[in-house]
């Protein structure tokens, strides 16, 4: 798919890692619309500062700033148990989003990161995104449900994210169930974060889309975005971490 021509190379990067055919099965519209509004946030840096103090509310393990400075690079630390420590830091942020009205920053790539003084610290830029209450409070849903044993909680979650659709088969709606087990799955307490195997998770989802006529809402394409991030930088360290222990401790407090 061509790209506007507005939109930021930081963003094309991103882009590239949805399959050629798996656009067919987004709504184009609201797409450009959000694509449009992420750009100029990107290049006006409008927002930020805004959204990092909204933010710098929900985490208390990494500082948030406006410019890295002189602080260490990311890709510059050694020792995998210091590695392993800044990964853990890094989910507890990436879940930590999850629980922020006002929006999240999509950009977890290690150039956004650095080291002061043995503290995580992160300079988020403009490309964040406010997405709808429903999708967002539904991740939320989602990854909760996962530690329970109640198959319908998963399904509600489901349903409010909009991926589970009104007159699917039984057999579509367990092999829906089992991708998005698996994208968004943290059944693994030693994951060892691999780009490949996520983009090809993704590759799977948007084949059963383009299968069963899905139109999915840019939403999905954002927090694609946004794990993709992720993926690249723990991959960059390296390091296997307990998942379901960071997302437990950062999402379920009050919330089961």
């Amino acid at each position: 798919m061509q790209l506007p021509r507005f939109v930021p190379e930081e963003l094309r990067q991103l882009a590239r890692f949805v399959p050629t055919r798996g656009w067919d099965a987004i709504e184009w519209k609201p797409l450009l619309g959000s694509m449009r509004s992420v750009s100029w946030r990107f290049v006006t840096a409008k927002g930020i500062d805004k959204l990092r103090r909204s933010t710098a509310g929900v985490v208390s393990h990494i500082r948030l700033i406006k410019d890295l400075g002189e602080t260490e690079a990311l890709g510059d630390i050694s020792g995998s148990k210091t590695l392993r420590a800044l990964g853990d830091d890094i989910l507890r942020l990436y879940f930590a989003q999850w629980l922020v009205d006002d929006g999240l920053f999509l950009d977890l790539r290690s150039a956004r990161f650095g080291v002061d003084e043995d503290q995580l610290v992160y300079a988020p830029n403009g490309l964040w995104i406010q997405l709808r209450p429903e999708f967002r409070e539904g991740i939320l849903s989602l990854y909760r449900s996962f530690y329970s044993a109640d198959d319908a909680a998963f399904e509600d979650a489901l349903r409010q994210m909009g991926m589970l659709r009104p007159g699917l088969s039984a057999a579509a709606e367990s092999e829906l169930k089992t991708l998005l087990h698996a994208h968004f799955g943290i059944e693994q307490t030693s994951q060892v974060f691999s780009i490949d195997a996520f983009k090809a998770s993704f590759d799977d989802l948007f084949e059963f889309f383009i299968a069963n006529d899905y139109k999915l809402h840019s939403d999905f394409v954002w927090v694609g975005f946004y794990l993709i991030t992720l993926y690249l930088t723990l991959q960059q360290l390296g390091q296997s971490h307990n998942v379901r222990k960071i997302c437990a401790e950062i999402l379920l407090q009050g919330a089961l």
